[in-house]
């Protein structure tokens, strides 16, 4: 077993030194390292040596004192006796064979191999004592031949066993390792076998002469004595060597496990020895060296985590959770020394358009630069947070004055954002509203001034942006006013106070209707109809914008279904979708499910998006637009060349048309410019084979020009502003028999908005 020490590596850095000295261990002969365990059997062997050479020399005595013992020593009924004890012996070996061989996949190979192997040698030992006395007391030449052919198997098997267990759970020896089992199996067949053989020889010839033998004589007493004594001292000599060995060593590895226990991770156990004690030195070396280094990680990991709870991932400044605990140091900095402290609360203008057009990657690249750019405008001692989207605060310490000496700060840090920044090789550029509440005088917490540099910030963007404002008390009116209207607007889904309109569109050539887009209002019981410019930005930011969306859905194709039963001509509805409810999961399913319970068909249902919308995550999209496409719903780009025009991706939108955006419409034909984009956007949609649709057209001279250049579709109060859904019925039963252009049935007077 001298190999199991032997596998374990040395680490670096260990010195080796002599060899404690064994049993044995002062001979010079003796060069070979032996193990633990071998130490002990040879110990013990050395007394059964001893025993037998004694038993072997009483043996020769009683042979010339008494010719009944020696007749009984020599009886074929006691070889049948050591016979059938070696038999057993050899059972009682395979049994701890097969007990070592069940554990090591739970217990591993050396712990197996210590709790079972030493019984298996011991009966093996047993089995060599018998086969010796066996060969001892006969006197058959070709029975001791048979005696030791079965110890030459015995040493095979037991060979070959050690031989398997070595290559046990070693890579690349699986093939290795069933060749040595296979052979010491054999062996250990055959040795059953010819034990089995030769009890069965002895014991017939027992049975023969076992009347011929008389009692033998009993030991004489000295001899007796003097054996039990020899046994016993050299079992004590054993015994004590074995003790202090295992005793110091055991002491050594308590002392390194005390140290480990006290968290002294760098406490290593020594390591020169080779036998059993050294490999597992060797072993609790390379637990303590984990120990050491998962603790390192862990130390460095929570650093790491409490870094990344109180900073922002992308940014790398400060987060809202971190805001508090700065502005409570500042306070109480203030408080102390009679200082001024600031409060800057900034968002960033344009940066919505940014994210949509360029995409959100585009427009996280442009928070870190405006993060590098605020920081480099302050002082070591202030701090930059970011509270999340494009908004940031930031704490100016130790102000003197009144507070009104961080204006060329603020002109600094509003010059710093306006400069252009390149993405993507595009400049882009924002600018910011800032928000200013000073401590004492506009708050006297941090929560109260973060909310007043708020409110100064919203002042900042309704006079004009690009600009700083300070807070003022009759700020907070807007701010109550915002929040009021957020719980309203929950309120009004829940009370039905949301209505659609719907805004014909008309074919150029015949001025036929051939669809409607739906419009949301809202009803304010107090307020009266609310634009949808007012609430749908706040949808947006908390979320309602989904059930609204949906209920929109749901109610544009329950309508249209009752068009179709009042016998009005078939044609399309238009439905926007919001760009938080195309990135909804679940949309495929409100679709499906809107026109399952209408029974609306689904090529009569069309769904605006917005390319931006589109271009924000391009291969998402397209499977959410592929999904629509397939259940047969038609789809459209809303105002289209006001985003990330990608011609690459818009020729794999699976779209029917085109919508020109009411930006491009307004100017024509006095603006040049419009022109030219509203033909380009003509040519390319008829290139693609979309249809393309003008909104916003309100002008006879818009009218000529869009249909002088080939545009198949119009929408726009030159014909017809949103209209109730019996409106919209008298409007297009009206029409339903047209057959003329466009231009003699659109009525001037009826130019007006809702």
């Amino acid at each position: 077993m001298q190999s199991e020490s032997g596998d374990a590596p040395r680490q670096r850095g260990s010195r080796s030194r002599p060899r404690s000295s064994g049993f044995l261990g002062g001979f010079a002969w003796w060069r070979k390292p032996l193990t633990l365990r071998a130490e002990i059997a040879l110990g013990f062997g050395v007394v059964i040596a001893l025993m037998l050479a004694l038993g072997v020399a009483f043996y020769l005595s009683e042979q010339r004192s008494s010719a009944a013992i020696d007749k009984l020593l020599n009886s074929d009924s006691r070889m049948a006796e050591l016979s059938l004890r070696s038999s057993l012996a050899m059972y009682k070996a395979r049994d701890a064979e097969n007990e070592l061989l069940l554990s090591v996949d739970r217990l591993g190979v050396a712990e197996a191999s210590a709790r079972s192997l030493p019984a298996m040698r011991n009966h093996l030992l047993d089995m060599r004592e018998y086969l010796s006395s066996l060969r001892i007391i006969s006197t058959d030449a070709q029975f001791r031949d048979r005696v030791d052919r079965i110890e030459a198997q015995t040493q095979q098997y037991e060979d070959g066993f050690l031989a398997f267990l070595k290559q046990r759970g070693k890579e690349g020896n699986l093939s290795s390792a069933r060749t040595s089992r296979q052979g010491y199996v054999d062996a250990a067949v055959a040795v059953e076998s010819s034990v089995e053989a030769l009890h069965t020889a002895a014991s017939k010839q027992a049975l023969q002469t076992r009347s011929d033998v008389a009692r033998a004589a009993s030991f004489s007493r000295w001899a007796a004595i003097a054996m039990i004594v020899l046994a016993a001292v050299m079992g004590l000599v054993v015994a004590r060597i074995v003790s202090l060995r295992i005793a110091g060593s055991v002491a050594q590895l308590i002392a390194f496990s005390r140290r480990v226990a006290s968290g002294d991770f760098s406490a290593r156990a020594q390591q020169g020895r080779d036998d059993e004690f050294g490999v597992l030195a060797r072993a609790m070396n390379q637990m303590a060296e984990s120990i050491e280094n998962s603790n390192v990680l862990l130390q460095s990991s929570a650093d790491t985590l409490k870094h990344q709870a109180t900073h922002d991932a992308l940014t790398g400044l400060p987060n809202r959770a971190l805001l508090e605990d700065r502005l409570k140091q500042a306070i109480s900095y203030a408080d102390r020394y009679g200082r001024l402290m600031t409060v800057v609360f900034i968002n960033l203008d344009g940066f919505k358009l940014v994210n949509d057009s360029l995409g959100r990657k585009a427009g996280d690249e442009l928070l870190k630069v405006m993060a590098a750019r605020m920081s480099k405008c302050l002082r070591s001692v202030d701090t930059v947070v970011r509270t999340g989207g494009d908004e940031f605060v930031i704490v100016l310490y130790d102000r003197p004055g009144q507070g009104t000496e961080i204006t060329p700060a603020l002109q600094r840090l509003l010059e710093a954002i306006a400069r252009p920044v390149q993405i993507r090789g595009q400049a882009v550029e924002v600018t910011a509203s800032m928000g200013v509440a000073t401590y004492p005088a506009d708050g006297a917490d941090a929560d109260a001034l973060v909310m007043n540099a708020d409110a100064a910030m919203y002042r900042a963007k309704e006079a004009g942006r690009n600009a700083f404002q300070f807070y003022a008390a009759e700020m907070n009116d807007t701010i109550r006013g915002r929040l009021a209207m957020r719980e309203e607007l929950r309120n009004a889904i829940a009370r039905g106070e949301f209505y659609l309109v719907y805004q014909p569109q008309l074919e150029m050539r015949s001025g036929q209707v051939i669809g409607v887009e739906a419009l949301i209002r809202w009803q304010h019981p107090e307020r009266g109809v609310i634009s949808p410019a007012e609430f749908i930005p706040l949808a947006e930011e908390t979320g309602l914008i989904v059930p609204i969306g949906e209920w929109v859905l749901r109610t544009a194709c329950f309508q249209h279904m009752a068009w179709q039963r009042a016998g009005l001509p078939t044609f399309g509805v238009s439905v926007n979708v919001s760009a938080r409810q195309f990135r909804e999961r679940t949309l495929i399913e409100q679709v499906a499910r809107a026109l399952a319970d209408s029974g609306l068909e689904a090529h009569l249902l069309e769904l605006e998006l917005t390319e931006s919308m589109v271009m924000e995550d391009l291969e998402s999209a397209l499977l959410s637009m592929n999904a629509l496409q397939a259940m047969g719903v038609q789809l459209s780009v809303d105002d289209f060349g006001t985003g990330y025009s990608s011609l690459s991706a818009l020729k794999r939108f699976p779209i029917a048309r085109l919508k020109i955006d009411r930006a491009f419409v307004r100017d024509i034909p006095d603006d040049d410019e419009d022109k030219a984009i509203a033909k380009a956007i003509i040519s390319l949609g008829h290139e693609l084979n979309l249809k393309v649709i003008a909104e916003g057209v309100e002008t006879e001279q818009q009218l000529e020009f869009f249909r002088a250049n080939g545009c198949d579709e119009m929408q726009g109060y030159l014909f017809s502003p949103p209209v109730s859904p019996s409106q919209l019925a008298t409007l297009v039963g009206t029409r339903s028999g047209a057959v003329h252009e466009l231009g003699p049935r659109i009525d001037p007077r009826k130019k007006h908005r809702a």
